[in-house]
């Protein structure tokens, strides 16, 4: 809505409008003038925040993130200021065109300011999070509910001021009312379009606040072992060993039994099994296996033992336990340890390696 406009200003703008030349010209005066005017504003913006940001974070903050939505705000309002003003007589159409644009851009840029501040209070509170001492279980939580409540944020500022700029369509009212004498059918055939959309958004969002599931958790999903790396609104992202990406939509750890090594703590207990002789010397193996573990910085210190755990047709397994801080470490300690078990047995006492044993009666040749 064009706000009213002083008698002397009207006077100006009404000798200005009644000449074609000299109207457009006002028109592009007017814009370049906003234009330059937000140069300034954001110049000196940057330079008394970059000042501050000496001292606090915030203002380092400020300075790398509203230099464009300050100098778009600024822009759009001079243009909504100054530029209908001018336009000719005769472009009414035109006029009221540009002017329902502008109005369109500034809830854009309002909305735009919104969810930058609001961002950047989510992204000092990860900070914080990051900075703070504690156990990394804890932390990691934290980080995942505050990168879902990132994204939510993100949607509902979208969402709203969409909203707020369909309102200002003319007629909206009597639209909408249409619209919500409708509405029963409208909603069943939105809820089956858009049933498998918004369980996922239902999933990432329990998967974020039930502690079932955290950026960096070690998982096992479809015979694969993998890193959580990301949990979207609708997605989850798992990195396999090797770097590849499985992609899986969040109602699948919702739906699907998946192990999680790491919900309630990262440190995890893994075996090795190695195969011998029934003659195996066990407390050599035993010796060789706190050798290793003495050894290898993936361990943890927390535990370790060697049992034979079963032993059927002429061979012993030998089940080798040990601790590590995580899922990756205990990997590389199980591959370090299954490799210097078998080298032992191999190299050093190869009387114990697993044999087939053949009883020849002399009585039947």
């Amino acid at each position: 809505m064009t706000p009213e406009i002083p008698a002397d200003v009207s006077e100006i703008t009404e000798s200005v409008t009644t000449n074609l030349w000299t109207a457009w010209s006002a028109v592009a005066i007017s814009a370049v003038g906003a234009l330059a005017l937000a140069f300034v504003v954001v110049w000196v913006f940057k330079a008394v925040t970059s000042r501050l940001g000496r001292r606090h974070e915030v203002f380092r903050e400020l300075s790398r993130r509203f230099p464009k939505p300050t100098f778009w705000f600024v822009t759009v309002i001079g243009w909504k200021a100054t530029v209908p003003l001018f336009f000719p007589q005769g472009f009414d159409d035109l006029k009221g065109a540009a002017d329902y644009a502008l109005d369109l851009s500034i809830i854009a840029v309002i909305g735009w300011i919104l969810g930058k501040i609001l961002i950047l209070l989510i992204d000092g509170a990860m900070r914080r999070q990051d900075s703070v001492s504690g156990d990394a279980f804890t932390a990691r939580r934290r980080r995942t509910q505050l990168r879902m409540i990132r994204r939510l944020v993100i949607a509902v500022v979208a969402v709203l001021t969409i909203a707020a700029m369909l309102l200002t369509i003319p007629g909206a009212e009597t639209f909408g009312a249409s619209l919500f004498a409708s509405a029963g059918v409208a909603s069943i055939v939105a809820g089956l379009a858009a049933q498998s959309t918004l369980g996922n958004l239902v999933a990432g969002i329990q998967l974020a606040f039930s502690n079932a599931l955290k950026v960096g958790d070690t998982v096992e999903v479809d015979d694969q072992f993998g890193t959580i790396e990301e949990i979207t609104l609708t997605y989850v992202v798992v990195q396999i060993w090797d770097d590849r990406r499985h992609v899986l939509p969040s109602t699948y750890f919702t739906t699907t039994p998946y192990t999680n090594w790491t919900r309630n703590q990262t440190a995890v207990t893994g075996t090795v099994f190695v195969e011998a002789d029934y003659t195996v010397d066990v407390d050599a193996v035993r010796a060789e296996l706190e050798r290793i573990l003495d050894a290898a910085p993936e361990w943890d210190r927390r535990s370790w033992g060697l049992i034979v755990s079963d032993a059927t047709g002429g061979v012993a397994q030998l089940r080798a336990t040990m601790t590590a801080a995580d899922g990756d470490l205990l990997w590389d300690l199980r591959c370090k340890v299954r490799e210097q078990l078998v080298a032992f047995i191999a190299t050093q006492r190869p009387q114990d390696l697993s044999r087939t044993r053949v009883q020849v009666d002399p009585d039947a040749t």
